[in-house]
């Protein structure tokens, strides 16, 4: 058995560590000597194979998304890894595991039983996302253990006993699952938003009749691993005794196999929320994570799961348990909490509230449902089955079954979603697996409603301030921001001080006054803000009631704001050139204004394989847009399923944009103006690309005196070539269509279509 040595120099790079139950780090850090740890490469598999089937399958909501592959294996303390003696007491277990191209890896255990001490570690390569400590809280009678999911196609697993306990742990991986999709993105903000661009982020306003739920309820739902590779999402749920025991519901066709390895994750949620935007949302700092569970009760009647999660979930966490209503009473509006697609956490509202009827899913023909016929805001998606469903007064009152409901760009695409209903579920059956009413009453109380656990806090001074009409960019030199403060506290506000800063300025400070009851909102006016460049704008209450605000966290408002950077264009019109793939079907578009106002959709029936279309676009002048095109199966429309392109053009025969190869969908923006600025109009006066068309060489005089870079691009939006002379060659370029933009230092654009002949 090798020796491990104390590290005598300080390590330079930190970890993030994503298992907060306990702290610590791993024993093996603190030592050298390591370089000859075990490795197990998992082999190859048909991964378009699996994303064929993947194609077919995303489109059921009876099954749980899919992210990724299980290699079936079998290594153990006594079969693999290599044994090292730690120099202050004990010993590490350590073993490597290597997958080619997973985004993750996560592992399934079929023997977890820690003594006391012992710890158990996963980590990458670059020990930049680190899962532990684990430890004997974890242990459970059928021995059975599931992680979360570790960033890299490289993880290495370290086990730690202690010398007290030496010989008396069990570990044996019985799954190693190879993440190739959405898992790896957990942590990265640019992909976390694999689901559709009309998802809208949890804290972003819903309305003012619910955000004040909305802040406690998110505290509640976790995004669950199940059958170590697909996802699911979950609640936790209060019982009549209210003492937070670990109820979690979610949906009977998330259950599968079984749940003792499910591993939950918990407040994700992003600090910088996108609202129905094609903009990524900014990863949640927080990895709050746990393994495993019981199965309580579940039935297919009203596609219902109770589990209760088997380790103690930290107080630190800061947790709700939320409440129900099983009356069966149809609700005003409803609101769904969830994460679609292994995403951060979104949130949906239907204004319209749902209707009772039966439908047929899965193994049950008349399934009991709350049916949604179409949702207001947001939308869900496959990875949000067994999500909760809240009336309007926060409460549970079904869970996320089925489906059709999904993006079309920004906006949803009209279609219904089915949540099974919690009255059924209280009562089903006769015995205690199949109900919930033994559960989560266990004294018989007969409880009709319960609130959630623990209660909402309510502050007696307590001033919110919302501020509306200041987006990232802005369209023109202008922006009329609206000030709006809402009272979520106890008492009446008569007072509010209120400052208000542009750059470094010096603050504004506005005195308001007035009989601003609970539950009710004021505006503070303010004059409108120019616009010109990067313009930050920071806000506060100070003082409300002439005393300090009981809970000042919602108080502040700071953010930068930018006049809008699309390429504008002096035109009289813009046509949307299509040619689509082989599958046709799966493409859509929007068009939206600065205001995310949708101004037009298309197609109205679906298009046909391989074909042209041209469509005029409705633009008016002196407005900016973002086009937005989708591709349902998130393979664009080139190259794998045929030569599909696009273009935006505009009348007197300018490309906008170009391209076909793209994921879910690309956003183009750009303004529309009665006349270009003076800079603008000189520049393209000042440029002369020829000749064109061409067969050997394009010329590139520039007169501006300003640097540039060129880029050449084919029709589907393939970079070709790149530099910053003043000749580029053609000649090995096929005939056909291309684009050439020239880039200038100043930040403005020159494109032109080039014919290779």
């Amino acid at each position: 058995m090798r020796k491990l040595l104390p590290i005598l120099f300080f390590l330079i790079a930190s970890p993030i560590f994503a298992q907060v139950t306990n702290s610590g780090q791993p024993k093996s850090w603190d030592s050298v000597g390591l370089d000859e740890i075990p490795t197990i490469t998992m082999p190859e598999f048909d991964l378009e194979a699996i994303k064929a089937e993947d194609k077919i399958n995303d489109k059921k909501r009876d099954i749980p998304w899919r992210f990724g592959y299980d290699f079936s294996v079998s290594y153990g303390l006594d079969n693999s890894g290599q044994w090292f003696d730690v120099e202050s007491g004990g010993r590490v277990w350590l073993l490597k595991f290597h997958s080619e191209g997973a985004k993750t890896l996560n592992f399934l255990f079929d023997q977890y039983k820690l003594p006391d001490g012992a710890t158990l570690y996963f980590y990458n390569d670059d020990k930049t996302d680190v899962l532990g400590a684990y430890t004997s809280s974890q242990n459970r009678k059928d021995l059975n253990f599931g992680s979360w999911l570790v960033d890299g196609d490289t993880v290495i697993v370290e086990y730690f006993e202690p010398e007290s306990s030496i010989g008396q742990g069990l570990l044996n991986i019985s799954a190693v699952v190879h993440g190739y999709r959405s898992a790896a993105q957990f942590k990265t903000a640019k992909a976390l938003n694999t689901s559709g661009d009309c998802n809208i982020d949890v804290d972003c306003g819903v309305g003012s009749d619910f955000d004040d739920l909305k802040d406690e309820l998110k505290n509640s739902v976790a995004m669950t691993v199940v059958g170590g590779s697909g996802f699911c999402t979950g609640t936790l749920i209060n019982n009549t005794s209210n003492d937070g025991t670990q109820y979690f519901l979610t949906a009977n066709h998330c259950v599968g196999g079984g749940v003792s390895n499910w591993a939950f994750r918990f407040n994700w949620i992003s600090p910088n929320p996108s609202c129905a935007t094609p903009a990524s949302s900014t990863n949640g700092s927080f990895n709050q994570t746990a393994s495993g569970a019981i199965l309580r009760a579940s039935n297919a009647k009203s596609d219902m799961a109770l589990l209760e999660i088997s380790p103690n979930l930290p107080d630190a966490w800061d947790l709700v348990w939320a409440g129900w209503d099983r009356s069966g009473n149809s609700p005003d509006y409803v609101v769904g909490i969830h994460h679609p697609d292994g995403d951060i956490m979104k949130i949906c509202r239907d204004d319209d509230g749902p209707f009772q009827t039966q439908v047929s899913f899965g193994p049950e023909p008349n399934m009991e449902v709350w049916y949604i016929n179409e949702w207001e805001q947001g939308v869900t998606e496959p990875g949000s089955s067994g999500s909760a469903l809240f009336d309007e007064n926060g409460r549970i009152v079904g869970q996320l079954a089925g489906g059709a409901a999904a993006c079309s760009g920004t906006s949803n695409n009209g279609a219904y979603d089915f949540y099974g209903r919690f009255d059924v579920s209280w009562d089903f059956g006769s015995t205690a697996s199949t109900r919930l009413s033994d559960w989560l009453d266990p004294n018989n109380t007969g409880e009709v409603i319960i609130d959630q656990y623990p209660a909402a806090q309510v502050f007696t001074n307590d001033a919110r301030l919302i501020v509306t009409g200041l987006d990232n960019e802005v369209c023109g030199t202008t922006a009329e921001p609206s000030f709006e403060v809402k009272n979520v506290g106890s008492n009446t506000i008569t007072s509010i001080e209120f400052s208000y800063q542009v750059n470094s300025a010096t603050p504004v400070n506005t005195n308001w006054t007035g009989n601003l009851a609970p539950n009710s909102t004021a505006t503070i006016t303010q004059p409108t803000l120019n616009i010109n460049g990067s313009t930050t704008i920071q806000a506060a209450i100070t003082t409300v009631n002439s005393s300090v605000d009981n809970n000042p966290t919602d108080n502040t408002y700071a953010n930068t704001v930018n006049n809008f950077s699309g390429q504008a264009y002096q035109t009289t019109g813009v046509t949307f050139e299509l040619l689509t793939d082989d599958y046709g079907e799966e493409t859509t578009w929007e068009l939206r204004d600065s205001s995310g106002n949708l101004i037009q959709s298309g197609p109205n029936s679906p298009y046909a394989d391989t074909q042209n279309y041209s469509i005029s676009l409705n633009v008016q002048q002196d407005e900016c847009y973002n086009f937005i095109i989708n591709d349902a199966a998130s393979d664009g429309i080139c190259c794998g399923w045929g030569q599909g392109s696009y273009e935006l053009v505009t009348a007197e025969n300018e490309v906008i944009f170009a391209g076909g190869q793209f994921t879910s969908s690309e956003t183009t923006a750009f303004s529309v103006v009665s006349s270009l600025s003076t800079q603008q109009s000189n520049l393209e006066q000042q440029v002369s690309i020829y000749p064109n068309p061409t067969n050997s060489v394009i010329n590139i005089e520039n007169k501006s005196g300003l640097n540039y870079t060129y880029k050449m691009y084919s029709v589907t939006g393939q970079l070709l070539a790149r530099g910053d002379k003043q000749q580029l060659s053609v000649n090995q370029l096929p005939q056909g269509l291309y684009l050439l933009q020239l880039d200038f230092e100043n930040g403005q654009k020159v494109t032109e279509r080039i014919i290779v002949k």
